[in-house]
């Protein structure tokens, strides 16, 4: 019972840690943003030590291929694709890979 308490705990501390970094980054990214790729990978690392999934607002600025943290405008185009299956895709300028969210239509 203690271990799990203590497990809870350490993935709490985790996420906020994660969630502080990345706000950081975004923030710092136009003005350093070489300090805003190591935060993004200090917070990638943190994700896998505690194992825990990154937070969904989050795991979208990261590159699938080069698993850097990407900043929509600045390091990564964006392009909205319409028809049945609405798209928006992310296009890294590192290593020029496409990560593609597919866009819920409500009716």
């Amino acid at each position: 019972m203690k271990a799990r308490r203590e497990k809870n705990e350490t993935n709490q501390i985790a996420i906020e840690r994660i969630d502080l970094l990345l706000t950081r980054a975004d923030e710092i990214y136009p003005e350093e943003p070489d300090l805003a790729l190591r935060y993004g990978e200090l917070a990638r690392k943190i994700a896998m030590k505690a194992r825990i999934r990154l937070p969904k607002r989050w795991r979208i600025r990261f590159c699938n291929n080069c698993k850097r943290f990407i900043r929509p405008g600045i390091n990564a185009h964006v392009r909205i694709k319409s028809g049945k299956q609405s798209s928006v895709i992310y296009y890294c300028e590192i290593c020029k890979e496409g990560k593609k969210k597919k866009i819920i239509q409500k009716n």
